[in-house]
């Protein structure tokens, strides 16, 4: 008993600089253990190229060594004890917790243009003043974009003094009752006499919190990532989830600018849906290997329960490279064929990719697809890759006229059991076979989307126009690995449709596979 309350007076005497710095050098180091073994999540499933925290990681590395040369500063200088205070610490924290509250994380600290950025040679006179805002979290695959303030009440009431906000029914009447609105709302005024919400710059706003907010507004209403604007949330750990009046006008002022807000520690939404009591707050986090799973973007998110194949992925479905991990070199390959063998060694295109794409949807694709591959194919697919094209299809020209009639609803067991036969990886048993062949007249799909469809329609050839008309008029996904083919289409809509037409929901497979039989005869 002597011991352990000798230990507590020893506690007691300690300078409070020792105890602040310890207690913030043991946070920092957790965060960076989170951190790392997030890297290490992303690097074992190779997923480090599409998340990236580096520079995230940096600046926390950059914040312990400041933590510890103040560790081992004067601990009863005020000097030392104020540094400590004012550490970045807490922002990171709220970052980080930010994030493992969020789904598809991309990145951190990301600048966003709303004008051209100024080039390195760009003369600093000459720059233009700033016209960016900075995302402290871009999730949702690229949809979503976080800013975090570790602003307190009392700094935004200070702010509000030092702008001039003013209460204007702040008297009180002979009773001592405030002279508020019936509905319990306080007026704020500018020096002016104009309401905060009718500022005339809103750029120039006194209060940085409110700038920030319109500034995120403006860059994400001059950015598109498929064809939508990315959404703004903006998460205020220290704010109380019942506000007073004073913070409330902010508030109402950063939902005026489309955001969605969180605040408290809990990260709870405001307003909220339900009056606030514990049993509303947000639970505690789970294990960090669940976070870090809901952190990795989903690449299915945005598919559709049916979905339209173009023919880059008809070949790569039935191409003898993408059925086995070890296909045989040979001096006649041409260098494409070689780079996708080794592509495939590395990465299973089936399996890890298409697959997961595909299973559990139903499969279509249009008349012209399904022809080109199939004229490909017959002149120079191989015999696995003419039989997998035959399963795709449900079409064997070769089957008995008794085995067509007694095969004339197909069994999807049946073709799965087939395609299988001819491939070294397993098919899953929710992969929909046949494709269904659709006709998608041009004309009638034209006459369906927006008149920018027609420019589209002019830049693509008979398949491609094909393959990405239908799928956009019939507001299903399109799988392809025709990057170049996909990046016109989006941009020639950006560009022509006036920034309001939603174009085809492309799903882009990130690598292709040819038939080797196409290249080797090349080479011949």
């Amino acid at each position: 008993m002597v011991h352990t309350h000798s230990n507590i007076l020893v506690e007691e005497h300690r300078p409070k600089g020792i105890v602040v710095a310890e207690e913030l050098l043991g946070q920092c180091h957790q965060l960076l253990f989170e951190l790392e073994e997030f890297q290490k999540f992303l690097t074992e499933r190779r997923k480090e190229q599409i998340v990236d925290i580096r520079q995230f990681q940096n600046s926390i590395r950059s914040e312990l060594k400041s933590l510890e040369r103040l560790s081992s500063a004067d601990p009863t200088a005020e000097r030392t004890l104020h540094t400590l205070r004012s550490s970045n610490l807490q922002f990171y924290t709220a970052v980080w917790d930010a994030a493992k509250a969020s789904t598809g994380l991309v990145t951190f600290n990301k600048r966003f243009y709303w004008a051209t950025p100024p080039t390195r040679s760009s003369k600093r006179a000459c720059r233009p003043k700033k016209q960016c805002a900075l995302v402290d979290i871009v999730t949702q695959g690229g949809l979503e974009w976080v800013k975090v303030s570790t602003v307190t009440e009392t700094r935004l009431l200070f702010e509000q003094a030092k702008a001039g906000w003013e209460n204007a029914d702040s008297s009180s009447d002979d009773n001592g009752s405030s002279a508020d609105d019936e509905d319990g709302a306080t007026n704020i005024s500018l020096p002016d006499g104009s309401s905060p919400s009718s500022s005339p710059s809103p750029s120039d706003n006194p209060i940085e919190l409110l700038r920030l907010a319109t500034d995120l507004q403006t860059a994400s209403l001059a950015t598109q990532i498929r064809y939508r604007h990315p959404k703004i949330r903006i998460v205020l750990p220290k704010i109380p989830i019942t506000p007073s009046p004073q913070t409330l006008v902010i508030l109402n002022g950063l939902i005026a600018t489309s955001a969605t807000l969180q605040v408290g520690p809990s990260l709870s939404p405001f307003p909220p849906a339900l009056p606030f009591s514990p049993s509303n707050a947000i639970p505690l986090r789970p294990e960090l290997s669940t976070i870090f799973s809901q952190l990795l973007p989903n690449p299915h998110v945005s598919l559709t329960p049916t979905i339209n194949i173009d023919c880059t992925i008809l070949l790569a479905l039935i191409s003898d490279l993408s059925h086995s991990p070890q296909t045989p070199h040979s001096p006649s390959h041409h260098k494409a064929i070689t780079r996708q063998i080794e592509l495939e060694a590395r990465d299973h295109l089936l399996p890890e990719y298409l697959y997961p794409a595909l299973e559990r949807r139903d499969l279509v694709c249009t008349t012209e697809a399904a022809t080109r591959m199939q004229e490909i194919v017959e002149q120079i697919g191989t015999k696995s890759e003419q039989a997998r094209a035959k399963v795709l299809f449900d079409d064997d020209k070769d089957r008995s006229h008794e085995d067509r009639v007694a095969r004339a609803a197909p069994s999807p067991s049946n073709l799965l059991s087939l395609f299988a036969s001819h491939s070294e990886y397993a098919v899953p048993d929710t992969l929909r076979l046949p494709i269904l062949i659709i006709s998608a007249p041009i004309t009638e799909l034209l006459q369906q989307l927006p008149p920018v469809a027609r420019v589209v329609a002019e830049q693509l050839s008979a398949i491609n126009r094909s393959v990405f008309l239908y799928g956009w008029a019939r507001g299903i996904s399109t799988v392809s690995s025709n990057r170049a083919v996909a990046k016109v289409v989006e941009e020639t809509i950006s560009d022509k449709g006036g920034g309001k037409v939603i174009g085809p929901e492309v799903w882009l497979c990130a690598t292709a596979r040819s038939l080797v039989g196409k290249e080797r005869g090349r080479k011949g």
